[in-house]
């Protein structure tokens, strides 16, 4: 049900510039480009991802999110610049680009806002405002690090930790002990957890499990349940539901960054008290999964990986090997 209505507020939205006539379109499209008009900018590029982007109306909530940071980033830099939106050189675009890394953003965030400042100007030739393509050839250097030095998994023993803190919380306990463990055990991205329902899950035996059904891409997948994560559901599930609950969602927090505010105390006496974010406990399940299988396209299934090189990137092979063999000499 919620689903459904965000898709139809995501088609709703999306008439308020689709239904207009053409010369409409173009003279709001050229008057928000004129005041670089924020909330403007980004109706007129979510109606174009709506209406013309590959997933269209399927468009991700998280995709979403992100390409209205995204945006926001990059109208703060033309006004502080001084751009003309509509008329704007690659030279413009790629020194965005360059004082974006030169302040320390990582490869990934800068990848993001360029996409969606790229989406912004598709959305802006739609509407017939531009003809400019200046992030067509923008220039990005690749990420060379190994993907443990982006981010490193949390350990079994970190893990852990944060499960004994999560337990010693006075109001939510059972939540946050469950939404670790189906991160930490069940490797699920923090979107895909959050929109778990109760109607998602197996707890009885003989093959308790759960189904992610829209997970990155919007492919579903099975993912089995250690014990204790099941045990950790089951105690969670007896508990009486609060007006905090969604519908039959099993979590409450609407966004990530609604769990992150309870989650990332849990990790105070973990790596000094630095939060590494919901992937690191994702990471964590997939290196412990590979260590005692050895079989990546196993892990990669598990993950919902599409490409079993991003899997490669939770483990060292070839390291942890060596180490092993090393171990005698």
């Amino acid at each position: 049900m919620t689903l459904d209505l965000y898709r139809g507020g995501l088609q709703d939205r999306s008439r308020t510039w689709t239904a207009l006539h053409p010369d409409e379109r173009k003279r709001r499209a050229k008057e928000a480009a004129a005041l670089k008009d924020p909330e403007g900018l980004w109706t007129l590029t979510e109606a174009h991802l709506t209406q013309h982007a590959a997933s269209g109306v399927l468009t991700s909530k998280h995709t979403l999110t992100s390409y209205r940071a995204g945006l926001r980033a990059f109208l703060k830099h033309a006004d502080h610049r001084a751009w003309n939106i509509l008329r704007p050189s690659w030279e413009d675009a790629q020194d965005w680009v360059g004082d974006m890394l030169a302040t320390g953003r990582s490869i990934a965030t800068v990848r993001v806002r360029v996409a969606a400042a790229a989406a912004l100007y598709k959305a802006l030739r739609w509407a017939d405002a531009t003809e400019a393509h200046p992030f067509e050839t923008v220039v990005i250097p690749k990420d060379r690090r190994h993907g443990l030095e982006k981010n490193a998994p949390y350990t079994e023993a970190q893990v852990n930790s944060a499960l004994r803190a999560a337990e010693l919380h006075p109001t939510r306990s059972a939540e946050l002990h469950a939404l670790l463990l189906v991160l930490a055990h069940g490797g699920l991205r923090i979107d895909e957890a959050l929109n778990l329902k109760w109607s998602d899950v197996q707890l009885v035996p003989p093959m308790p499990g759960l189904t992610v059904r829209l997970g990155k891409g919007r492919k579903s997948r099975g993912v089995p349940l250690s014990p204790r994560l099941r045990a950790a559901l089951m105690a969670y599930r007896a508990l009486p539901r609060t007006a905090r609950h969604r519908e039959e969602f099993i979590f409450p927090y609407r966004t990530w960054r609604g769990a992150a505010r309870h989650v990332q105390p849990l990790f105070a006496d973990i790596d000094g008290g630095v939060f590494r974010g919901f992937h690191a406990l994702r990471k964590a399940m997939g290196s412990r999964l590979y260590a005692q299988l050895g079989d990546f396209a196993a892990v990669a299934e598990v993950l919902g990986h599409a490409d079993i090189n991003t899997t490669r990137g939770y483990v060292r092979i070839g390291e942890e090997r060596a180490r092993t063999a090393m171990d005698s000499w």
